[in-house]
């Protein structure tokens, strides 16, 4: 059993602040698992550690209570029977201990409360928690949604688009063919008709020699 808030707290009582400080957060945490589980006697024990925490982490508290002691080392053992009667330290004790019990039912009470305070805040800030990353992942899911339709829409236009160029392109090609092929019969219809002309400039070229012959042969008869 601890003797004094130093044992309490497995600190010695020349320790400083800081031991303290870690002292305490390493031994609240080992008792607040097993209170969380339903067991009592970690509750009280809860308690005891943060009354001795609250009185050793505050120096004006601490150097009280070092005097305390003091004044307790310096004390006398025992006291004399007849200065003290037995029955008031029997309505001593069990005054004390009255209070006592009532102050650690209440102080279990209290610390069981504040538990359950602190699940119900957990629970909540969890359940908030939950919420924001569903939001977060609704978020996310839309936004690819939207970029796969936006990428949908600019592969579709461009589809579109070179669908529209090869149309073009077909249509210069076939406009261009065209071209090729009219020069062609034009160039032939040239041709054929300077064959033409060529041929009616040779007959005319011939008719005219024969009529020069014939006008020769009527002028000097052969006998």
């Amino acid at each position: 059993m601890s003797n004094t808030l130093y044992d309490l707290l497995e600190v010695s009582q020349t320790a400083s602040q800081s031991a303290i400080s870690e002292s305490y957060k390493r031994l609240y945490a080992g008792c607040a698992e097993q209170s969380a589980g339903g067991d009592e006697d970690a509750t009280n024990r809860l308690i005891a550690l943060r009354e001795a925490f609250n009185t050793l982490s505050r120096p004006e508290k601490r150097k009280a209570y070092d005097l305390k002691l003091e004044a307790r080392s310096s004390a006398p053992a025992t006291e004399s029977p007849s200065s003290f009667p037995f029955f008031k330290l029997l309505l001593l004790a069990i005054v004390l201990g009255t209070c006592g019990v009532s102050y650690s039912k209440y102080q279990s009470v209290q610390e069981q409360a504040r538990l359950e305070r602190e699940k119900t805040a957990a629970a909540t800030r969890m359940a908030e928690l939950e919420a924001q990353k569903a939001r977060e992942e609704k978020m996310d899911a839309e936004q690819a949604e939207s970029r796969r339709r936006r990428d949908e829409a600019f592969e579709r236009a461009n589809r579109e688009r070179e669908y529209s160029y090869g149309k073009q392109v077909s249509r210069d090609i076939q406009r261009a063919e065209t071209a090729v092929n009219r020069e062609k019969e034009r160039e032939k219809e040239r041709e054929e008709r300077q064959r033409q002309y060529d041929a009616e400039r040779q007959l005319a070229k011939e008719k005219a020699t024969l009529r020069r012959l014939e006008a020769e042969n009527s002028r000097y008869p052969r006998y």
